[in-house]
């Protein structure tokens, strides 16, 4: 698979886990590492040491992954976790094909396809646009497909909501406290897009 490049365009602990296979990060210099991340039933984490490669890549501008090819991805799971210097935000896809995104701080976040403001909570609000997403996939979660809240939080993340999804492209808008530097990136086995904030 093609590496992605990062373009700049100007969930708590405890529980049963399990160890998700070696994943490849997206850096903004298009050179990638290899992280593991730790799945608990509330939320994701990190080795420390992906930690310290993870906050160096934050920051509060826009941010985009390049296409990877086609992709048919149906979201499995929106979860929120906090943990030791960051807050985390994970998109969970199953399907084939690998997302690519766009994402930044919007002060007026509206529905893509009818311009309607979306209502989220918070002080601040990073929307992000997964690409790859058809609607009329047969393993859709209707619980996951409507407009509204999703219903989750955690530190500084207030909610996340969806704002639906129109020709692939499914937004979503996270509310925060306050703006704060982050990072997002894509991780496999299984698919997801994640979303670091600094604390």
């Amino acid at each position: 698979m093609m590496p992605l490049l990062l373009l700049p365009l100007a969930a708590c602990a405890g529980g049963e886990t399990d160890v998700a296979e070696p994943a490849v990060r997206v850096t903004k210099m298009g050179t990638t590492e290899t992280v593991t991340e730790t799945t608990t039933t509330v939320a994701t984490t990190i080795e420390p040491a992906d930690t310290q490669a993870a906050q160096s890549l934050h920051t509060t501008g826009d941010v985009a992954t390049q296409p990877g090819g086609p992709a048919e991805l149906v979201i499995q799971d929106v979860r929120a976790g906090s943990h030791d210097g960051f807050d985390r935000v994970v998109f969970e896809f199953s399907g084939t094909g690998t997302p690519w995104f766009h994402a930044g701080y919007n002060p007026e976040p509206r529905q893509l396809a009818s311009g309607h403001p979306l209502d989220v909570p918070g002080g601040a609000f990073l929307e992000i646009n997964i690409h790859g997403t058809p609607m009329m996939l047969e393993s859709q979660r209707a619980d996951l497909m409507g407009v509204g809240p999703v219903g989750v939080a955690a530190g500084g993340v207030v909610d996340v909501v969806h704002g639906g999804v129109f020709e692939a492209d499914s937004q979503y808008v996270i509310g925060l406290d306050r703006e704060r530097p982050y990072n997002a990136y894509v991780l496999e086995n299984p698919t997801r897009v994640v979303v670091d904030f600094q604390k």
